[in-house]
């Protein structure tokens, strides 16, 4: 039995860095959306919908994370692993 524990703490572990990892991927990919730069480009003035731009791009961007992040957190875990 101890080798079946040592087994499933180093399974656990391994989901925990695989999900610490997405997440700092989710960061990342966070801070490339809201650069000053790329948000710029987003408030050229345009509308959609009858919306600016940029709202529709921020609104849409924050969407994205939260579901992006909630699908690294939640995601499939690694065979072997309940619960």
């Amino acid at each position: 039995m101890p080798h079946r524990r040592t087994r499933q703490r180093a399974l656990r572990l391994v989901r925990q860095s695989s999900v610490t990892a997405r997440l700092v991927g989710v960061f990342l990919l966070g801070a490339f959306l809201f650069l000053p730069p790329l948000l710029r480009v987003f408030n050229a003035g345009g509308f959609l919908a009858g919306f600016p731009l940029l709202y529709v791009y921020l609104f849409l961007a924050w969407a994205g994370l939260v579901a992006v992040m909630a699908l690294a957190i939640e995601g499939d875990p690694p065979s072997g692993i309940d619960g």
